[in-house]
Order: C-alpha cells, then structure tokens, then sequence
C-alpha cells in the first residue's frame, strides 16, 4: 500500500495506517475541490469586509505593516486579528491531527464554521468583527489539515507556491527535455507533480470567478462550499 495522500506536516495519531493508493484523477478531484472552496470563501470574505484577504497571509502581512506604519489602527487590529486567528486555525488543526484516530475532523469544523458565517454575514455590521476572524480561523484549519496530495505537497488556501511548484515540475519534466538539456542525474518529475499544482492554480482563479457570480445573486453562497467540503470529507475517507 501507498502513501497517497498525507495530512499536512507532523506526526497524527492515524499515520502509522497504511492508505490505498489513489489515481491521480480522484487526487485531481480533490485538489479541485478544497481550492474551490477556499477561492469561494476568500472572494466573499473579502468583498463582505472591504480588501482584506482571510486566507492570504502573505498579503494581510504586509497590509498590517502598511496599517502600523500609516497609524491605521482600526485597520491594523481587523488584519491583525485575522492572521492571529488563521495561526491559531493551524495549531487546532495540528492537533487534530495528533490527537485524535480520525485526521479530518478539521474540516468539519471548518464545514461547521462556514455555515454559521453564512447566516452572520447577513448583519453587515458583523462581518469585519466576526465573519473575518472566524473564516481566518477556518482558512488555517483546512490549510493545516491537508498538505499533501498523493506525496505531492501542495496547498490548496494559497497559489503562489503552487506557481512556483508548477513552473519547476514542468521545466524539470517538459522543457528540459524539449531542448535538449537532460542531464543522465536528472529525475524527471512525476506527472502529478506537474499537473496538481496546475490544476489548483486555474481552479483558483475559476472559482473566484464563480463566487464574485454567486455572490450578486445570493447572500448565502457560503452554503456552496459546506457542501463541498462534506463530500469532499466523504471522499477522503473512504481511503481510510
């Protein structure tokens, strides 16, 4: 049996079990998913609260230096907040993980949160001090709980890494050789490698075009992504 599909870094209580060994469809599948609901959720919480990002932590870093340096302070403890919360999302999910037999249990709760967030959202006035912090916390959760994809490590809340895996991947298996250039030490990456990181780069983009759509016709399109992530739980535990 195959490591296939492994919980993001540390030790879990459930990795001594061996898991059975997925196609790459059914990885594809998955990866298409979690960025799905990840892209949904990211274009909705940042429309709700006027330009910050719950999952971007990259970015929400920066804006929270700007906010300091400019003495926004409104502005620095909303972004502030959320990338505490995000951080904490992690570490919940990181024991999880290390603590209890079954390793999803992460994504449930961030299934849970999101539908409660669905219905806060509805109050205007809650969505900077409440739906921020709570889909940050949730955004850390998923990405914690799943980081690698078949032995591919990939995250699925975030895309410039995932660019920079795809750009390497497909140098290593494509050009390089397209030009002539392989060398006898070279290993040639493995397709998924290739197509993974691909995959959830357009599913990125793909989906935050389906959630700014869903969100001028809809007020509760976070429902969307609690119903993928339950199938997505359902799927992932069959391998189990």
């Amino acid at each position: 049996m195959t490591d296939v599909l492994t919980q993001g870094g540390g030790v879990s209580a459930a990795s001594a079990r061996p898991e059975k060994e997925v196609s790459l469809a059914v990885l594809l599948r998955r990866v298409i998913c979690l960025t799905f609901v990840v892209s949904v959720v990211e274009v909705t919480t940042y429309v709700d609260v006027g330009g910050i990002y719950p999952g971007i932590m990259t970015g929400n870093t920066v804006q929270l230096g700007r906010a300091v340096a400019l003495h926004h302070w409104a502005n620095a403890g909303s972004i502030g907040t959320a990338i505490g919360l995000f951080f904490l999302g992690c570490i919940g999910a990181s024991l999880i993980k290390r603590f209890l037999s079954w390793p999803y249990w992460g994504l449930l709760i961030m299934a849970a949160i999101l539908a409660v967030v669905s219905f806060i959202r509805l109050v205007p006035d809650l969505r900077l001090s409440v739906e921020l912090p709570l889909i940050a916390l949730a955004l850390g959760i998923q990405g914690e709980t799943l980081a690698k994809f078949g032995g591919v490590s990939l995250q699925t809340i975030v895309v410039t890494n995932n660019i920079v895996k795809f750009s390497e991947a497909f140098t290593g298996r494509y050009l390089l050789k397209w030009f002539g250039l392989v060398r006898p030490t070279d290993k040639r990456p493995a397709l998924k490698e290739v197509a993974l990181p691909a995959c959830s780069w357009v599913t990125y983009v793909l989906s935050a075009m389906v959630g700014a759509t869903i969100g001028q016709v809809s007020s509760l399109g976070l429902l969307l992504p609690v119903v993928v992530l339950v199938l997505t739980v359902i799927d992932l535990h069959r391998d189990l």
